[in-house]
């Protein structure tokens, strides 16, 4: 067998990194995320709505860091539980929004507001100012990435 001596090895590779340190957060959240009956990207949705209202589909999309067709099937699920609605945008018929219900807004309040709580205990444990570089490391990674077209793009 030969081997790649080039290769980046399994454990160092920067997409495996993010994942575990992306999954060593979410253990402690998703025990709040079940508790309300929510799912991540359908948090994502509710707390990018909390953000900015009205939304277009397309925006939503980007800010929620979400694909188009998980969006929808979110938004229809969403909107089945009385947490959002679509509405009409009143400068061009064909263009629709998406809003939080009173229901929504008070959902994604007292979501958050557990969530974050849970935040501030593993900023305490992880140490503010290692929170603080890492938040920054990633937007520099994100936008220095985001300056180049992937190939397959």
């Amino acid at each position: 067998m030969v081997v790649d001596e080039t290769a980046i090895p399994f454990e160092p590779a920067l997409p495996v990194a993010l994942l575990r340190g992306r999954e060593a957060v979410m253990a402690h959240m998703r025990p709040i995320l079940r508790k309300h009956g929510t799912t991540e990207q359908q948090l994502r949705v509710l707390r990018s709505l909390n953000d900015q209202q009205p939304m277009d589909k397309t925006t939503l999309t980007n800010h929620a860091a979400l694909l188009m067709p998980s969006l929808l099937r979110i938004l229809k699920d969403l909107k089945t539980a009385g947490l959002i609605r679509l509405v009409r945008s009143t400068t061009n018929r064909r263009l629709s929004g998406v809003i939080l219900t009173a229901r929504g807004a008070a959902y994604a309040e007292v979501v958050t507001a557990e969530l974050s709580q849970k935040g501030v205990e593993l900023k305490q444990v992880i140490g503010a100012e290692t929170v603080d570089q890492l938040l920054q490391l990633l937007r520099t990674v994100e936008l220095r990435l985001s300056a180049l077209r992937p190939p397959d793009a």
